[in-house]
């Protein structure tokens, strides 16, 4: 039992430590980073992610307000060669650029913080993901086109690299047609 309650307490530790790390967007602008962003490039420590890095491809993502403090964030994907949408709530927290949400499907609390945008270009998410005791980082690169400068490539890998994160596990996406979800 004792193990038990050392590795919550490490975990909680290490999160809120690796929180104080992340740095948000300064005078982040939800109205300019609202609206559709490409997935260009992923990076993670997690298992789920690097046992398939490589079967990952360019999805969407919609991010529309919908009340006082959410956000509706659209993920538009294709998976298994059907064209899915995962609905995540995220809700506003009381630092602006920083975000948080629920998943019951993966059983996860997340923390999600825009670390850098310049809002008609691109950004660098930064994502906590608590599982349990496990705690595992995910940053995503989001553009607004399908394509992105080298220079801002660069700048995604050196924030992966700095924060942690192994090379083979940086991953950036070939440009592919969206997919249209069929009703069901």
């Amino acid at each position: 039992m004792n193990k038990v309650v050392l590795c919550a307490t490490l975990a909680l530790l290490c999160t809120v430590l690796e929180s104080a790390e992340i740095q948000v967007q300064s005078n982040f602008d939800l109205n300019q980073f609202l609206g559709k962003w490409y997935i260009i490039g992923m990076a993670s420590d997690a298992r789920w992610f690097t046992s398939r890095r490589h079967k990952f491809t360019m999805s969407t993502i919609l991010m529309k307000p919908v009340e006082n403090d959410k956000v509706e964030t659209i993920l538009t994907k294709v998976r298994r060669g059907k064209c899915l949408q995962i609905i995540l709530p995220y809700r506003m927290t009381e630092q602006d650029g920083q975000f948080e949400f629920h998943s019951d499907r993966w059983k996860s609390d997340n923390d999600v913080y825009v670390a850098e945008t310049n809002y008609d270009e691109y950004a660098l998410i930064h994502n906590i993901i608590t599982t349990g005791p496990e705690v595992r980082t995910l940053v995503k690169l989001y553009g607004r086109g399908k394509e992105l400068r080298p220079d801002i490539l660069e700048r995604f890998r050196q924030y992966c690299l700095t924060h942690g994160l192994e090379e083979e596990n940086i991953v950036t996406f070939p440009k592919r047609n969206e997919c249209r979800p069929t009703p069901a």
